[in-house]
C-alpha cells in the first residue's frame, strides 16, 4: 500500500523509560478520516518531560509538559489505507525509545483502501479495560437513551469525538451530541456504542418516510438496498451537499469508473460528441451544478435506469431540462 501517513509523537525528556500508546487499538480498521492517540507515560517521564511535539505528516503540534499530567491526547487526521503511528521517546544524552501501531482507514469510496490486509480487523475501543485507564480525566459514563446534554462541553463523548462534527455541515444527532440516539450502551463490553449493521436500521428510525418511499419502488440501489447509507453519507458532518463524502460526480464515479471521464454514453448534444455529466448549470434544478443526481435517483426509482421522477422512458428524462 503505497500511500502512508505517518503520525510521530516525539518526546523530549531526561532520564527517558518507557510509554504506553492507549489509543489507537493496534491493527484497527477506521472508516472516519480522525483518530484520537494517547499515550501514558510513566512517573519517572512526567518528572523530568520537557517537551511534547507531535507530528502528523508535514504538520506538528507542540506544547509543554505539565507535571500533573501522565496521558496526553491528541486527534489527527489520517488518509486511506495504512496509517502508521510511531511514538518516539528521546532522553537528555539523544537515546530514543521507539513504538509503533499500524491502523487502516478503509472505505469503498478510496482506492487506496481497498482490500485491506488480513492482520487488519474491527476492534472496540470501549472495552472495559480501556475505560478504566481514560476515567481518570474523561467522563466514562453512557449518557441514557434520548437525552439531550445541556452542551456539547457536558457530553461525555466531546472530549475525544468533537472533530467528528468540525466539518462544514454537522448531522443533527452529532451537531447536538445526543450520540446515544445512533450509539446505544448495549451492555456488552466487547462491541459498546457499535451502531447495527447494516445501518439503515439506525438511519430509518428517524427517516422513516424516506424508507417508505425507497423501499417500495422497483429497482434499489445497491447502497440502499444493503442498508449501507454510510457508504455514501458520512452520519457525523461533511464538507459535502447531503452529509456526502464527496461531491457528487466523485462520489458516483468512485463505484462507476467508466463515467468518470466527464462525459455521457449518449452522443449527438450541443456541447459535443457527448451530453456533459458536470461543469455545466442545471437547468432542472436553477443554482445547481449539471450531475449524475441530475437525471438519476441515487436511491431508488421504479426506471430502470434509476431515472429522476420515475420517467418510464428515455426522452421524458430530457424533456426536464430540453422542454420542446
Amino acid at each position: 500500500m503505497n500511500n502512508i501517513t505517518w503520525l510521530t509523537v516525539l518526546f523530549i525528556f531526561s532520564f527517558s523509560s518507557a510509554f504506553e500508546i492507549l489509543s489507537p487499538v493496534k491493527n484497527r480498521i477506521y472508516e472516519e478520516e480522525f483518530v484520537s492517540v494517547s499515550v501514558k507515560l510513566l512517573e519517572e517521564e512526567i518528572e523530568n518531560g520537557l517537551t511534547l511535539e507531535i507530528k502528523v505528516g508535514q504538520s506538528y503540534f507542540m506544547f509543554g509538559m505539565d507535571p500533573k499530567r501522565d496521558v496526553y491526547c491528541k486527534s489527527f487526521k489520517i488518509k486511506p489505507g495504512k496509517n502508521v503511528i510511531q511514538v518516539i521517546y528521546t532522553d537528555q544524552n539523544g537515546k530514543e525509545k521507539r513504538k509503533s501501531v499500524e491502523i487502516f482507514r478503509y472505505s469503498l469510496l478510496y482506492r487506496e483502501s481497498e482490500e485491506p490486509p488480513s492482520r487488519f480487523g474491527e476492534k472496540f475501543f470501549h472495552t472495559k479495560s480501556n475505560e478504566d485507564r481514560c476515567a481518570k480525566c474523561h467522563n466514562m459514563n453512557s449518557l441514557p437513551e434520548d437525552v439531550i446534554p445541556p452542551s456539547a462541553k457536558e457530553s461525555p463523548c466531546y472530549s475525544c469525538h468533537k472533530p467528528l462534527t468540525s466539518r462544514k455541515k454537522p448531522h443533527a444527532p452529532s451537531e447536538n451530541w445526543v450520540c446515544n440516539y445512533c450509539h446505544k450502551d448495549v451492555g456488552m463490553s466487547y462491541m459498546k456504542y457499535e451502531t447495527p449493521f447494516p445501518i439503515a436500521e439506525t438511519c430509518f428510525s428517524c427517516h422513516e418516510t424516506e424508507e417508505r418511499i425507497w423501499m417500495n419502488k422497483k429497482y434499489v440501489h445497491g447502497p440502499t438496498s444493503t442498508g449501507q447509507c454510510n457508504i455514501c453519507h458520512n452520519p457525523h458532518s461533511s464538507d459535502f451537499i447531503f452529509f456526502l463524502k464527496k461531491p457528487i460526480f466523485d462520489l458516483c464515479t468512485s463505484c462507476h469508473a467508466e463515467k468518470a471521464s466527464g462525459v455521457h454514453v449518449l452522443a449527438g448534444f450541443v456541447f459535443g460528441k457527448f451530453h456533459p455529466v458536470r461543469g455545466r448549470p442545471d437547468p432542472s434544478r436553477p443554482g445547481r451544478e449539471l450531475v449524475c443526481s441530475s437525471c438519476h435517483n441515487p436511491h431508488a426509482s421504479n426506471y430502470r435506469f434509476m431515472f429522476n421522477h420515475d420517467y418510464t422512458g428515455d426522452r421524458y428524462i430530457c424533456q426536464m431540462c430540453h422542454k420542446k
